[in-house]
């Protein structure tokens, strides 16, 4: 829920469909590839979303319809040792290791979501407040969706210096739905800095952390690090790296993404 709520931050720099001098229709369309690496395996994700959107003054509507597809590849290990026939390890042969790996694929309609924001402008500094709504259209047998939904408000407050933006964002989450893994509401925080290294590249480092989303879970504190091209009014490429800090099987050990963004007018 941390990174869709920052669509309504992105949105602000789209192309409109249409516009008046109060208000204005866009849609955009981002494409991203994701690679995350386990400890036992690897995840190649690809996903295509509709991003369309409406503000008025300095009201901003907006939704988004991912379309996903994933691989998955898992493997575990075991020693085999050779036994006779009454189950008694012969010691003069050697013990194999032997690993077995697992690939599944999955691909279709994610988990849409829709949200509103307002926005403060004054001098050098933009604030926001936001509410947010993630449905349970996905299908979670598939990986696809979670079977629950969520209800998100949150802050966020930039702070810009020459080239410098200075964010910070904080939010509750609720969770309803069916809730099959009975995951808890959680608050949720996030800072970043972004550096205008030249006037179309854009460098990120963001922080975010949250707390416990189900019973015993990791920490969740997370760090990325960003590259942003907007190569014309139409495309922007990105590109950015991320870690967990807390070593655990369920967390991915690496993320990268690779994506275009696409505004659409």
């Amino acid at each position: 829920m941390i990174k869709k709520i920052t669509l309504a931050i992105s949105i602000l720099s789209s192309s409109a469909l249409y516009a008046n001098e109060d208000s204005s229709f866009g849609m955009d369309m981002d494409g991203k590839y994701q690679r995350q690496d386990y400890a036992q395996g690897a995840s190649d994700n690809y996903r295509l979303a509709l991003q369309p959107w409406w503000s008025y003054g300095n009201w901003l509507a907006y939704g988004e319809l991912p379309f996903e597809a994933r691989e998955s590849t898992s493997s575990s290990s075991q020693t085999v040792y050779a036994r006779t026939s009454t189950g008694r390890i012969i010691r003069r042969i050697a013990p194999q290791t032997v690993t077995t790996s697992k690939t599944q694929q999955q691909e279709g309609i994610a988990d849409a979501s829709v949200g509103l924001s307002y926005g403060l402008f004054k001098e050098a500094w933009q604030h926001g407040v936001a509410l947010d709504y993630k449905f349970a259209n996905g299908d979670a047998a598939s990986g696809l969706g979670s079977d629950s939904t969520e209800t998100a408000l949150s802050w966020s407050s930039t702070y810009s210096w020459q080239q410098l933006k200075l964010n910070a964002q904080v939010g509750q989450v609720w969770v309803g739905g069916n809730n099959p893994y009975n995951n808890k509401d959680y608050v949720f925080v996030s800072s970043s800095a972004k550096w205008q290294l030249q006037p179309s590249i854009d460098a990120t480092l963001l922080y975010s952390t949250q707390s416990e989303p189900y019973t015993n879970a990791p920490a969740q504190d997370y760090v990325q690090g960003r590259l942003d091209w907007r190569t014309n009014q139409m495309f922007k490429v990105y590109l950015s790296y991320g870690k967990y800090l807390q070593n655990d099987a369920s967390l991915p050990e690496q993320e990268i993404n690779v994506g275009v963004k696409i505004f659409l007018n």
